[in-house]
């Protein structure tokens, strides 16, 4: 169990730390680091725009995916093998509302 949780609690740390710098905005459009989408590249505005508001969609699941982890590990009500389940599922299902998220906000910004 002690390996389930480090690896999901570290998990939500990276997100979180990794969202710091897009927040504050500190990353400049490149091919690495950040959402990159033709309408997020193309426009430094649209792209410092849609990376904060991407970087705190992944802060808030990164604290959410460590809290969980967390209260899942010191209350053990459910079965180990279930908790790694409900663990990778919220990691996977968080995951994929992030990306759907961000590019729905960059799709609206370019609208706009």
């Amino acid at each position: 169990m002690i390996t389930s949780f480090i690896t999901f609690f570290a998990t939500g740390l990276i997100f979180i730390l990794l969202s710091i710098p897009l927040i504050k905005r500190k990353i400049k459009i490149n091919n690495w680091y950040g959402i990159r989408l033709p309408q997020t590249m193309e426009n430094e505005a649209v792209w410092y725009e849609v990376n904060e508001k991407a970087g705190r969609y992944m802060f808030l699941f990164g604290c959410l995916l460590s809290s969980v982890t967390v209260l899942l590990y010191f209350f053990p009500f459910i079965d180990e093998v279930y908790t790694i389940f409900i663990l990778l599922a919220l990691l996977i299902a968080g995951s994929i509302l992030l990306i759907v998220k961000s590019i729905s906000y960059a799709n609206r910004i370019e609208i706009q």
